[in-house]
């Protein structure tokens, strides 16, 4: 009681104070009828409303002039409108729309029209791509085009973009960058999928906005946002996979006021050793993780803050590792499952905390950001008392935007980004694989967009710094530096989207790649540095064509990525302690180039029927040496997904049938095996009961044909480790919101 008439007294009173009670009104284009249900979302406040039976709205508008509305409303365009709050009563059309490709992307350094951006955007929501339950994040995101997941076991999974991965893709939750063991195969993202809404994949060099490092591509998660003005809800769920004989649970809560809103929310999943198709089982496969999130936001006059923290901890036995001399494929298929963790495992833990301000004016805004984020790592090999690796990073982050608009046609972004990482390793660990380390990132950019009616134009420069101080007591420093630019335009006019995109890209060497000597024990190898290593340095050509019909929707998207001094890992034809020895080179020259494609049916005539199609094809030319291991697989993904209404209280949201051919690889580097192609059916269906309480459930199949396949991305190749057989799950989910 205490705390709602604080609530009251000091958050919602000086509101009705200060400003009058305004209406919007939301109607259909064509017959002007009330669209109910829609959402209706401030972007600088933060502030969302849902559209009563007249298609009304009203609430006290914040300390503010113009803001810019976004209309979300099931079969309706979305729309993305900037209005001024003096106006009392406001009415707004949406139009009608069979598929909708007019999203509204973040990662894009501001929020704008998809169809208005000069380089293409993947956006994705993960409910979406979930329609085939994953158990982890780097597998849904693995079902984006273009968008490949290595993993190793299922409890690590980490994003391919373009053959490129770890180091040279940049992963991002609501802005802060996620620093952990990324350059590790045997590493995962260090994230779960709990409070995460949606993913905005960028392909390519994205320098411009998220600094050194981002040659493969951007990966920008967005939580969920919060509840809706003066509501709450709760959401909670129970995963139960058969063929690891695990479950997954999870619950948010999520409560807003008029100004203030809050939500947090809490997972927890624990796995067996998977079954292969065989029968048999995945030795040490097993692993388990917790997470937890709290996310708070505050909507000032004219301002915005808001404070993040989320949490993970891990813990994934390495299947494929053993110290026996007469080790064979079938030692790590066993008879029996195991589910509590043996050695050798891998103990993670991630803390990011995140605190971000958005002052905004009607010509300019400025957003502040200041975060750090902890990683452990800890693995142990022989004994539980003694880590064969335990690594601290820590990782502090700040950056400042300013946006301002010249005109409404003109906008003029700049900023700086900064980031200082402390690299440690334990005493007690019995191998230490990189040394002590200390690097400072400092980065500047700017960029001019403006909007020509049917064309939008945009183009930057960035300059960015890198410093490392190598095991600190004697001093050795190395020093980096680039600049790098970005030019690209867009045009749209009727039905027809073309977009071409040309950037550079600049990425320092690691300290894996400079210093390494030691046992790497979930890579399976012994791994030495090179200090004389140079700078990556892209240059990247893109190219999108998308045109939209009634009932269809295609997207063409060709690339070519050539990288100059490419960084790689080369067998020295040797053993150390007994296990295969490579270093780290380069390559002068090497060029990614290839397709994705997509298309997506909707037909009037079967309203609830949806067929989309996804294909990808990358190639590699080194240029006469066959340095580049890893190259995805070409894949054609199908699926089909059909939704029926059965009544006001029932409702199939999905029946799906998704259907995945991998072709060929013998794009293969000195000593790695080609793959063999192979072909993936998986279904799934939900229901949803109830409309203001809501149960869903939801049972499927991955795997359906329980097919023996090697994934050439798959970390446990070497041991001829085949994928998980069939599995069969079941979900049950419970929301509830309630107006207050």
């Amino acid at each position: 009681m205490i705390f709602k008439s604080l609530t009251l007294v000091f958050v919602v009173v000086p509101t009705v104070l200060f400003s009058q009670l305004v209406e919007i009104t939301v109607l259909d284009s064509l017959d002007n009828r009330p669209v109910v249900d829609c959402n209706v979302h401030m972007l600088e406040t933060d502030q969302s409303f849902t559209t009563n039976k007249e298609g009304k709205i009203q609430f006290v508008p914040l300390a503010t002039d113009k803001v810019t509305i976004k209309l979300t409303a099931l079969g309706y365009r979305v729309l993305h409108k900037e209005v001024s709050l003096r106006i009392p009563f406001i009415t707004l059309k949406l139009q009608a729309n069979h598929l909708d490709m007019h999203e509204v992307t973040v990662s894009s350094g501001s929020t704008v029209l998809k169809q208005k951006n000069p380089f293409h955007v993947e956006s994705r929501k993960l409910s979406d791509l979930n329609a085939i339950s994953a158990l982890n994040l780097g597998e849904l995101m693995g079902k984006i085009p273009g968008v490949y997941a290595a993993s190793l076991g299922n409890g690590i999974s980490k994003p391919v973009i373009r053959g490129m991965q770890g180091m040279r893709i940049v992963t991002l939750l609501n802005g802060l960058r996620l620093e952990g063991q990324q350059w590790g195969g045997d590493h995962g993202i260090g994230l779960t999928s709990l409070g995460i809404s949606s993913v905005e994949v960028i392909k390519g060099p994205a320098t411009l906005l998220y600094g050194a490092d981002a040659l493969g591509g951007v990966v920008y998660l967005v939580d969920a946002p919060f509840a809706t003005s003066h509501t709450r809800s709760v959401e909670a769920g129970i995963d139960a996979f058969a063929n690891s004989m695990g479950g997954r649970t999870q619950v948010m809560f999520r409560e807003s006021y008029q100004r203030f809103r809050w939500l947090v929310a809490l997972n927890y999943s624990n796995h067996a050793d998977f079954q292969l198709p065989s029968g048999k089982f995945a030795k040490n496969s097993r692993f388990n993780d917790l997470g937890a999130k709290l996310s708070m936001s505050y909507s000032g006059n004219r301002s915005l803050f808001a404070l993040r923290y989320t949490m993970s901890h891990s813990v994934a036995g390495i299947p494929g590792h053993t110290h026996d001399s007469t080790v064979t494929p079938m030692t790590f298929q066993v008879e029996e499952r195991g589910r509590f963790y043996e050695l050798p495992a891998q103990f993670f833990q991630n803390h990011l905390l995140q605190t971000t301000a958005h002052w905004y004016r009607d010509k300019s805004d400025v957003n502040i950001m200041v975060g750090g984020t902890a990683n452990r790592l800890i693995e142990y090999d022989e004994k539980v008392t003694i880590p064969s690796l335990s690594m601290l990073l820590m990782n502090g982050i700040a950056q400042a935007k300013w946006t301002y608009k010249w005109n409404p046609k003109v906008r003029w972004i700049s900023g700086f980004q900064s980031m200082l990482q402390n690299n440690t390793s334990a005493l007690n660990a019995s191998d230490t694989l990189i040394p002590n380390a200390r690097v400072l990132d400092a980065g500047v950019f700017t960029s001019i967009t403006s909007d020509l009616g049917k064309w939008n134009i945009q183009g930057g420069l960035r300059y960015d710094f890198r410093g490392l101080v190598v095991d600190v007591s004697s001093q050795r420093r190395l020093n980096y530096h680039g600049l790098n630019g970005t030019l690209g335009a867009v045009w749209a006019s009727g039905k027809t989207v073309v977009r071409g995109n040309a950037s550079t890209g600049f990425r320092a060497p690691h300290l894996t790649e400079l210093y390494s000597n030691g046992y790497h024990h979930g890579a399976l190898r012994y791994e030495v540095g090179r200090e004389d290593l140079k700078p990556e340095k892209a240059s990247q050509l893109d190219l999108t064509l998308e045109r939209h019909s009634e009932h269809s929707v295609i997207v063409v998207n060709p690339f070519a990525n050539y990288i100059r001094d490419y960084i790689y890992l080369q067998p020295m034809d040797t053993l150390m302690d007994g296990i295969p020895a490579f270093s780290y080179v380069q390559n002068n020259q090497v060029l990614f180039y290839g397709l994705d494609v997509g298309f997506h049916f909707h037909p009037h005539f079967a309203h609830g029927l949806h067929w989309e199609v996804s294909a990808s094809y990358i190639a590699v030319n080194a240029l006469g040496d066959s340095s580049v291991s890893l190259i995805p697989q070409p894949r054609l993904m199908n699926t089909l997904r059909y939704e029926l209404n059965l009544g006001k209280k029932i409702r199939l949201k999905d029946l799906v049938v998704q259907s995945t051919l991998m072709g060929p690889q013998n794009q293969v580097a000195f000593n790695e095996s080609a793959s063999n192609a192979y072909h993936v059916l998986d279904a799934a269906f939900s229901l949803i009961l109830g409309k203001k309480e809501e149960f869903t459930v939801k049972m499927g199949a991955r795997n359906l044909l329980n097919t023996t396949y090697i994934d050439h991305l798959s970390r446990l190749k070497n041991i001829q480790m085949p994928f998980p057989g069939r599995n069969i799950y079941f979900s049950l989910a419970y929301a509830l919101t309630r107006k207050f």
